[in-house]
């Protein structure tokens, strides 16, 4: 009985010696890194090092941006910024049989009269108020919200007396 009890106890220690060696060498992570988030002194200083090179770094694009008159003058609360004005719609009045025809991201709204999709040789004009693309002589509706992609003649025809709203660049034909 004696010698069953010294097995047990040694068989117990054994396990318990296997299992504290397991959890202290099992964590193969190095210091600093995801699996062991341990930070030390050298740790941060490359890491605020990294990012004074950085912000150097950032700080030379603004000079030369500045220098090259592309950085503009902050806004201040002495000197509020003042926007640049805005493309504006222009209402236009266009005769049966003319078509109106846009230069890239050409914005433009029918409001009154008929007219039909001129499309360009890559596809149609965009209807973004559908969400659809207006194939060569779709009708275009009333009130929605056409963009003209490219420069490839892309437009709308009048059929009958139309009055367009148009931002962007265009020309009557």
């Amino acid at each position: 009985m004696k010698n069953r009890k010294s097995w047990v106890i040694l068989l117990t220690a054994a396990v318990l010696a296997i299992s504290c060696f397991a959890a202290v060498f099992a964590d193969d992570a190095v210091p600093g890194t995801a699996a062991d988030p341990v930070v030390s002194k050298s740790y941060m200083d490359a890491q605020i090092d990294i990012l004074k090179t950085q912000i150097s770094s950032l700080q030379e694009q603004i000079d030369k941006l500045e220098e090259s008159g592309g950085g503009g003058t902050p806004s201040t609360p002495d000197t509020p910024a003042t926007p640049a004005e805005a493309p504006k719609f222009e209402v236009v009045k266009v005769e049966a049989g003319k078509s109106v025809i846009g230069s890239a991201s050409t914005e433009i709204i029918l409001r009154s009269g008929k007219a039909t999709a001129i499309a360009g040789k890559s596809g149609g004009v965009s209807d973004v108020t559908e969400g659809a693309d207006l194939a060569q002589d779709a009708d275009v509706t009333k009130n929605h919200l056409l963009i003209i992609p490219v420069d490839d003649g892309r437009g709308i025809l009048c059929t009958s007396v139309c009055y367009v709203m148009i931002k962007g660049d265009y020309t009557l034909k």
